[in-house]
């Protein structure tokens, strides 16, 4: 799988109200921007062999996984619901 696609990917299911604005790579990283509910943008940086090895290896892509969710977590402004 296609490093972009898998951050898309693993971004929209951690964090639907999160989107990839940009992804911006070099020989060693990803820059990853997202951009959530608050209109905050956030980036994170993301080393190239973890994210080739997420496409192949489970922990590997739950590394991942949580390095955005914290980064998604950033932008998302939770609302309050009136439940108490």
């Amino acid at each position: 799988m296609d490093p972009r696609t898998l951050i898309e990917d693993l971004v929209q299911k951690i964090a639907p109200n999160t989107t990839v604005v940009g992804i911006a790579e070099d020989a060693e990283r990803f820059r990853v921007t997202v951009a959530g509910t608050s209109g905050v943008l956030a980036d994170c940086e993301l080393p190239r062999d973890a994210v080739e090895s997420a496409a192949r290896w489970g922990a590997a892509r739950a590394r991942i996984a949580a390095t955005l969710k914290r980064c998604a977590d950033d932008v998302d402004a939770r609302i309050p619901d009136a439940r108490g």
